[in-house]
């Protein structure tokens, strides 16, 4: 009936994937549908986009945050299989909390906003670079630095073939590969060449420990000019214990073979009152994308960890003064709108054993596939590690790519959708009383209406509660998307979110989540 044997391909492949990492066309309202406006802010840094692009997906990543959308704005930033259609127009980390003057928590925030709405989803409201000190003194890192940017490692970036760089040199200018000029194939090669000897372990990014001296030392310079001397490879890296750019589990002979990095905050104020309405919270957000040159079903998937950082720099009350907020009841949010193909025939639904968000095709082709004489696929969010909170003594959590005791990650605790042109629409306006209210409400699992809280319609006979759409379409038992009644609508352009909470932030603490993008063929 529907394209959901995907489902039994996320099962196995999450099981892989979660012993790797312990030990990877919408119809948007229309006024923002279609070419959009540069939003990421006067940043000289370049690239300001990076392609994820070394196993069968191609996807684009904004030094703001702005996830699966590409540099000319058209959106349609996930390409799966590489070289065919899209799986989704645009996705990002979106977060919301009560904000407090005290540890004590008795004194909510001034400027009248006690909860604070931001993120990334068609408007962004980060801007590129990290933050600069802490508490009242904090402000944003300079945007006319060429170090804020997006960076961009491939571990056998000096010995790649020449078919492929010119596909990473196609698509990474958003052309096709047979198009690709010599001077692109060239600049492709010194950005992975700047990128790596340029890594900014100093600003967050994440780095391979196998040397035992503390801290990142930094490796021999890989060979790419043939006068230089003997080539020294990546593999050499492995061999001789030396530490390396990037990502890797427990067994730091496993790194990662692609992988990006950029940093960004919310203290531009236009940005993040453009986004909801709501005024700046102090954060600072890291992300490390990471992907594995595979063909097989590792090769279907990638990995994004986004480590949320209270550095404040922020008006904490109504007088104006400056600091960092201690930040309670916290949830995040990874948002897409993941058109596959065609974006009017998607649907929904969650699986909350696996902590997995999906989409797929509503009915069983689809025009833009249909036309590379392929099925459509399906795609999906996992939270392979939540937010991380106190727990007992004998658990345990994922945290910094290590296994920590006396702690819990929290799995997905809410699943919201709405759908443009339906009754469940986008919310807006983008005003802080109405979109960001209706914003909260679903990140806590609600529908986005106003008033009371209350859950989503369900099916009769089925106890409303935070997670619709949690039934088994490949069975059809339970409560799925797709049938055309009040509590499940007919197929459409679907927007998802995949939520965990609540925990604290207070000042100068660190929290994150790692999460899965996984897609398949059906």
């Amino acid at each position: 009936m529907r394209n959901l044997l995907f489902r039994l391909l996320v099962a196995a492949l999450l099981s892989s994937v979660v012993c790797a990492l312990l030990f990877a066309r919408a119809e948007e309202p229309k006024d923002e549908k279609g070419k959009k406006a540069n939003q990421l802010g006067k940043t000289t840094g370049s690239p300001v986009y990076q392609l994820l692009n070394v196993n069968n997906i191609a996807s684009w990543f904004g030094a703001n945050g702005n996830g699966s959308f590409p540099p000319s704005r058209t959106g349609d930033g996930f390409v799966y299989p590489r070289g065919t259609g899209s799986a989704m127009y645009e996705d990002g980390l979106m977060w919301g909390g009560k904000v407090y003057q005290d540890a004590a928590r008795t004194r909510p925030g001034g400027q009248g906003q006690p909860i604070r709405i931001g993120g990334n989803e068609y408007n962004q409201g980060n801007q590129a670079g990290w933050i600069v000190g802490t508490g009242a003194t904090a402000v944003a890192a300079d945007q006319n630095l060429p170090s804020v940017r997006i960076y961009r490692i491939r571990r056998d970036w000096n010995s790649m073939s020449e078919d492929e760089y010119k596909r990473d040199a196609g698509e990474s200018n958003e052309i096709s590969p047979s198009a690709a000029t010599l001077d692109q194939i060239a600049t492709v090669k010194l950005q992975y060449a700047r990128d790596w000897d340029e890594w900014p372990v100093d600003k967050g990014a994440p780095y391979v420990e196998r040397n035992g001296i503390p801290g990142y030392q930094k490796p021999k310079k890989l060979n790419y000019d043939p006068t230089s001397g003997p080539l020294f490879t990546a593999d050499s890296l492995i061999s001789g214990k030396y530490d390396e750019p990037g990502v890797a589990g427990a067994d730091v002979n496993l790194p990662a073979d692609q992988v990006l990095w950029t940093a960004y905050n919310d203290l531009n104020r236009s940005l993040t009152t453009a986004l909801y309405g709501s005024e700046p919270m102090g954060l600072e957000c890291q992300v490390t994308l990471w992907g594995y040159k595979r063909t097989d079903a590792m090769g279907n998937c990638y990995f994004r960890r986004y480590r949320l950082i209270n550095k404040g720099g922020v008006v904490i009350d109504d007088a104006g003064t400056r600091g960092s907020f201690y930040i309670d009841s916290m949830y995040v949010c990874q948002w897409s709108d993941p058109d596959l193909g065609e974006s009017g025939d998607d649907v929904v639904g969650c699986d909350t054993t696996m902590s997995l968000g999906y989409v797929y095709n509503g009915w069983p082709t689809d025009p833009e596939y249909a036309g590379y004489r392929l099925p459509p696929p399906s795609s999906g969010w996992d939270f392979m590690a939540g937010p991380v909170v106190p727990g007992k003594s004998t658990d345990s959590a994922v945290y910094n790519f290590k296994r920590v005791y006396g702690k819990k990650n929290l799995p997905m605790t809410g699943f919201a959708y709405f759908s443009s042109g339906s009754a469940l629409s986008d919310p807006r306006p983008r005003t802080y009383s109405i979109g960001g209210m209706r914003w909260w409400k679903m990140l806590r699992g609600y529908a986005p209406q106003d008033g009371a809280d209350v859950y989503y319609p369900f099916p009769p006979g089925i106890t409303p509660g935070p997670f619709p759409l949690s039934g088994d379409p490949v069975t059809g038992k339970g409560f799925i998307d797709g049938l055309g009644q009040a509590y499940a609508m007919s197929p459409g352009d679907r927007r998802l979110l995949l939520n965990s909470g609540p925990f604290s932030l207070a000042p100068n603490d660190t929290n994150e989540i790692v999460v899965a993008v996984v897609t398949g063929m059906g």
